[in-house]
């Protein structure tokens, strides 16, 4: 044994002194002891190594605990009857006593957790259950708890189903236990805490346990404050979407029995905002399971009983309240707030109101339990009673009653969200007069700003009416007046910035519904400078591509018969030089600044497939051609719903009312490759539309060296001409081999040799940041042109067109990056890395009501040592939202060169893999090759985040 483990032996035994004395020197010279460099190398070497016969850090807390069970022994027998001074210092001493253990637990663990969980869980728990021990070390202990253990990754996974549940037992029935001494908000933080451990690393919470939670929700009914409510709802929350699975009809019953009492706290008590969250969070949830997407009677998939229908309507009520009262804050608050009200809030307002809403009933009598102090299990005291108005008429009163944003906007939310979610919500009779309102606030765009909110309104508006087929003709010709008033205001309204996008979307909701008739003057939107392309004027053209013929030419007065760019060019041509060069000089090289849509990313494809459509005789069947063409999956990634839905769905189909779950198969559009056949293509536009191109990509590879082309736009525009390759070959206007041999082809592949160039000239630069973001770029603009599509789609043939851009040198060159970022990674994980941990007092709920700036129970842990010398690794890096430990693939444990990295690899993984079945002009085997070095065993460290992911990544992309 060393010297200095020696020295740290001896003093471990001189702790146990029968003299506090001798104990009290020897303090001291422990504190100093495990922190010596030398000490603490031996202890760790000897932890890891896992030999008991050496002293290593678990032995050294095993003497640490005699010490304190020997120290609190002495102050147990002291004399009760003593001075304050002595008082005072005896409460001092034990404060000494307590912040040792984690001044202790934070060396041993500062650089990796070293010490055993079920030691420091026994430790913990066996002083929080003492009844003598818990009112002097419970706080400090239940910080270590939650703050050196939970928030450890390591001890998270270590923690058995057992402890689990024996850690929620304990600390609820702490929670429920009014005490002075408690605090009850770090107790809370607890619950929370460990309440996501046992969902999420076991099997769960037994239901029997709910109970503690509806207690604890009455308990708050009764006090003036609720410290910790929002932590305990949060838990509940968690519980709850765990437990719905297989327990719907007991989560209902308890949401039945809480959220009146929640509605009584609501208004009742002083809230803030994040406990309205929480309680926001759970009324969604319940509504959710109640109604899973939506469903209204029981025998499509609801859960129904009058008492929750009582609840909805209060819940109704409240809102409408609360919504009311939001806007009076933002009328006479002073400096600016931001008028729009919070989208849970509008999302959970739209589902009660498509709950509610009758067209049988305008107002209803409602029992406002709620607002009285009766228990929601008692009867004997009366409750208020009162009519409330409900309905299609309340919105429209309240788009009508109030000028002020204020009052109106939060009204135009719900009306757009209940309007979109669910379009049957809204009567046939109550289309023109809702209307006719939001075409009144159109004309009133200068005053506040309420029109984008007004504009998205009538967008869903018109989509609901476009899928209308019973409308009578006589609502269909007043239906027309107003929309033709509508279209007049919006496109005039296309020039203003501020509301451009809205504009657009509303213009290509009513073309495809077809509820007005388009005139001549739309498309001067696409051929002149009222407008650059963007990915809304797009939106827009390709509805009116698929819906509308596109006229030869556009008349401007009452002879006149050109079009307003350039009498040579017909509509068609003038489209794709809006789109091309949005530019009015003929000499296109003299030109510094590049095309819109070279600058900014627009959905995969949708520009392709305008130009193609556009060389068609019959460019609305080819847009409508295109449009029956599956998407492909990594372009539909950002498009998946909430994780609940799947749990919603569960519900419709355990219901039986629908028995297609049995063999429901994905359709997808059946492959017709001869319905290609008979469309011909005009010659002179695709003769126009290949020289534009080829124009557009000689300017950039001229400008190559200048500031204004950089390798995104290169990538970009290589893309745009394979992909209106891959169009042609699709529509059997070309083959694939003659696209090979075309010069659009052989100049998208100088265009990648160009911005391979600039990607070499990284591999030397990994270290500059700036040069990263746009590296990035680069590669997630080439990862969305390579297509995972099985079936026969211009996708599927432009991804086969860009693969063979990919060149042997640019290839290798993103795999020695690859290899570059990934040995110059940051230090290894010690799973103890985070993250949720604040001090005991400083609870992010910070009083969920006026009152509940409840002190902590124990001050400064550290008060006295020399804490500045010993760094927790837990306390970089914290994030506070987080609630217990942080899993080791989080995002916050990666760097902007990790994140490079990671896209990289998806990258070469998904190339590789799709060079097995298409040819491609590099080796692939040398790529997978390399890919699988980075795997070695001998490279490959697991505690590193970024290593972690790595499998990951590679599992994923093949």
């Amino acid at each position: 044994m060393s010297l200095a483990l020696n020295d740290l032996l001896i003093c471990c035994r001189q702790l146990e002194h029968d003299r506090a004395t001798e104990r009290r020197k020897e303090v001291d010279k422990f504190k100093r002891l495990i922190q010596d460099p030398e000490t603490v190398q031996h202890l760790d070497r000897h932890s890891d190594s896992k030999q008991g016969k050496y002293l290593n850090w678990d032995a050294v807390f095993r003497f640490l605990q005699k010490y304190i069970q020997k120290e609190t022994e002495s102050l147990r027998t002291a004399k009760s009857n003593v001075s304050a001074s002595t008082q005072t210092s005896r409460q001092k001493k034990m404060q000494e006593i307590s912040s040792l253990v984690r001044y202790f637990i934070k060396c041993a663990n500062k650089r990796a957790p070293r010490l055993k969980c079920q030691d420091l869980l026994n430790y913990v728990m066996d002083t929080v259950k003492d009844s003598s021990n818990g009112v002097t070390y419970g706080a400090d202990c239940s910080n270590i708890l939650l703050k050196d253990i939970l928030s450890v990754r390591k001890y998270w996974c270590e923690v058995s189903q057992q402890q689990w549940l024996e850690l929620f037992s304990v600390y609820f029935r702490l929670y429920l236990k009014p005490s002075q001494d408690i605090n009850r908000v770090l107790v809370a933080r607890i619950i929370h805490a460990v309440t996501r451990g046992c969902c999420s690393q076991t099997d769960g919470l037994p239901s029997k346990f709910l109970d503690l939670f509806s207690k604890a929700i009455q308990n708050a009914r009764q006090e003036k404050s609720s410290p910790g409510l929002s932590h305990i709802l949060a838990a509940l929350n968690i519980f709850l979407k765990t437990l719905a699975v297989n327990f719907r009809k007991r989560v209902c019953e308890i949401g039945d029995e809480i959220l009146p009492t929640l509605l009584y706290i609501w208004t009742q008590h002083r809230l803030n905002d994040s406990l309205k969250e929480v309680i926001i969070e759970l009324i969604q949830l319940q509504i959710y399971i109640h109604h899973p997407q939506g469903a209204k009677a029981s025998e499509k998939g609801a859960y129904e009983s009058m008492k929750w229908k009582s609840i909805l309507y209060n819940l109704y009520d409240l809102l409408v309240n609360e919504i009311s009262h939001i806007g009076s804050r933002g009328k006479y608050s002073s400096g600016s707030r931001n008028i729009a009200v919070k989208e849970n809030l509008i999302d959970l307002m739209a589902d009660i109101c498509y709950q509610l809403f009758n067209a049988d009933t305008r107002s209803v009598e409602i029992s406002q339990s709620y607002m009285t102090q009766r228990e929601s299990t008692d009867y004997s005291v009366p409750c208020k009673r009162r009519k409330i108005d409900i309905g299609w008429d309340v919105i429209k009163d309240s788009l009508q009653k109030s000028q002020n944003d204020f009052d109106l906007v939060p009204w135009l939310q719900i009306t757009t969200r209940l309007i979109s979610k669910y379009p049957s919500s809204l009567p046939n009779c109550e289309l023109s007069p809702l209307i006719l309102i939001l075409y009144q606030l159109l004309p009133q765009q200068r005053r506040g700003e309420r029109i984008p909110y007004v504009l998205r309104c009538l967008t869903e508006v018109a989509l609901c009416q476009g899928k209308k087929s019973n409308l009578e003709s006589s609502q269909k010709s007043d239906l027309l007046k107003l929309w033709i008033k509508i279209w007049s205001i919006t496109f005039r309204g296309i020039s203003s910035e501020q509301t451009q996008t809205e504009n657009f979307g509303l213009l290509g909701a009513i073309i495809q519904g077809s509820l007005v008739e388009l005139d001549r003057e739309f498309w001067k939107l696409f051929t002149g400078s009222a407008c650059k392309p963007s990915s809304p004027s797009v939106h827009c053209l390709t509805s009116a591509l698929s819906i509308c013929v596109v006229p030869d030419a556009i008349k401007m007065g009452t002879e006149q018969s050109v079009c307003e760019v350039n009498r040579s060019f017909s509509v068609k041509e003038s489209i794709m030089r809006w789109l091309l060069f949005y530019q009015l000089e003929d000499d296109l090289e003299d030109s510094t600044e590049l095309p819109p849509i070279l600058q900014s990313n627009f959905p995969h494809l949708v520009l392709e497939k305008i130009l193609v459509s556009l060389t068609m005789k019959n460019s609305k069947a080819a847009m409508k051609f295109f449009q029956t063409v599956p998407e492909c999956e990594q372009h539909c990634e950002d498009k998946e719903e909430p994780s609940f839905s799947e749990v919603e769905e569960l519900f419709l189909q355990t219901t039986f009312d629908k028995m297609d779950f049995l063999t429901t198969v994905k359709e997808y559009t059946v492959e017709k490759f001869q319905s290609s056949v008979g469309f011909s293509v005009h010659q002179n536009l695709k003769e126009s539309l290949d020289h534009y191109l080829l124009g557009l990509s000689e300017q950039l590879l001229n400008n190559y060296s200048s500031e204004i082309t950089s390798s995104e736009t290169l990538v970009r525009c290589s893309s745009l001409l394979v992909g209106v390759l891959g169009c042609y070959c699709y529509m059997g206007i070309t083959t694939e081999d003659e696209a090979y041999k075309s010069e659009l082809f052989q100049k998208a592949k100088s265009l990648m040799q160009c911005a391979g160039e600039s990607i070499s000239l990284f591999k030397n630069k990994t270290n500059e940041e700036s040069r990263i973001g746009s590296l990035r770029n680069v590669i997630h603009l080439c990862t969305s042109c390579l297509c995972r599509h099985t079936k026969h789609t211009p996708n599927k043939i432009a991804s086969g067109f860009f693969l063979r851009l990919l060149t042997s040198k640019l290839m290798n060159d993103i795999a020695d990056i690859c290899k570059s970022l990934a040995s110059g990674t940051k230090k290894p994980l010690d799973y103890g890395e985070v993250h949720s941990v604040k001090d005991d007092g400083d609870d992010d709920d910070g009083g969920e009501s006026l009152m509940e700036a409840q002190g902590s129970s124990s001050t400064g842990l550290f008060s006295g040592y020399p804490t500045s010398t010993v760094i927790d690794a837990n306390d970089y890096g914290e994030n506070q939202n987080a609630v217990g430990a942080m899993n080791p693939l989080s995002a916050d444990y990666l760097c902007k060169q990790d994140h490079l990295l990671l896209d990289m690899l998806r990258f070469l993984c998904l190339s590789v893999t799709a060079s097995q079945s298409h040819p491609v002009s590099f080796r692939g085997a040398d790529i997978r090759r390399k890919l699988l070095m980075l795997l070695d065993s001998s490279t490959l460290d697991l505690t590193k985040p970024l290593h972690l992911h790595m499998p990951c990544m590679f599992s994923a992309s093949t």
